[in-house]
């Protein structure tokens, strides 16, 4: 799973550059938490990106972040009939548990201030564009799914396709031929957002406004 993450990061970032750009890039990679406004709890996860620079004080970067799923505090409940009608009890109420979780692939552009993208100590910020995908899946209580059927209509999944804009920005420090410590921010707002069913639209878990922050590790190659 990693090694194919690798593989899309790698694409993306030759997308992104130009022939010149072809000879200097970096690779990052680090712990990520994701809080989305008005949703108790943050979710943990991790992330790889791609960074290449135009010159010293302005970079184009990617980034895909992978996002733990969280539960809701309160489970919902949903009515099971029986396929057959002598069935006893023909119907019965059961409980169910809704998870969330996140897929973000994000990038933009970068501006280095004080030193730049590859040397000390330094800061940067810059506007990012942002794909999300969350899948939302339903854990259903124990029933005979082999007597018992759910509503129609009614899927235990159901994913939320989003496009958003965002500012983000962080600081970093360079360690000359070791590679780059750095610590960010962003703030995004999901602007377009498509629900596949109604498993997907139900859910309390989903915000269009999302903080989050990544800290990690980044290696330059020349």
């Amino acid at each position: 799973m990693v090694g194919k993450i690798k593989n899309i990061l790698v694409v993306i970032v030759l997308m992104m550059s130009t022939n010149e750009a072809l000879a200097q890039f970096g690779l990052s990679g680090g712990v990520s938490v994701l809080k989305g406004f008005g949703v108790p709890k943050a979710y943990i996860g991790m992330h790889l990106g791609g960074e290449i620079p135009r010159d010293d004080q302005i970079t184009l970067f990617a980034r895909l972040s992978l996002y733990a799923p969280q539960q809701e505090q309160n489970n919902g409940y949903t009515l099971v009939t029986a396929t057959d009608p002598t069935t006893t009890p023909y119907s019965q109420t059961i409980s169910y548990v809704p998870t969330l979780n996140y897929t973000i692939i994000e990038g933009g552009t970068r501006y280095y201030l004080g030193n730049g993208y590859d040397s000390g100590f330094g800061a940067y910020g810059g506007s990012t564009i942002m794909l999300a995908l969350n899948t939302v899946k339903r854990k259903y209580g124990d029933y005979d799914q082999a007597k018992y059927e759910l509503p129609m209509g009614e899927l235990s999944k159901g994913t939320i396709f989003n496009l958003g804009f965002g500012l983000g920005g962080g600081v970093k420090n360079t360690f000359a031929g070791i590679g780059t410590v750095y610590f960010d921010m962003n703030l995004a707002y999901m602007v377009l957002s498509t629900a596949s069913n109604t498993t997907a639209q139900s859910t309390n878990l989903y915000s269009q406004l999302l903080f989050s922050f990544c800290l990690g590790f980044r290696k330059e190659f020349y």
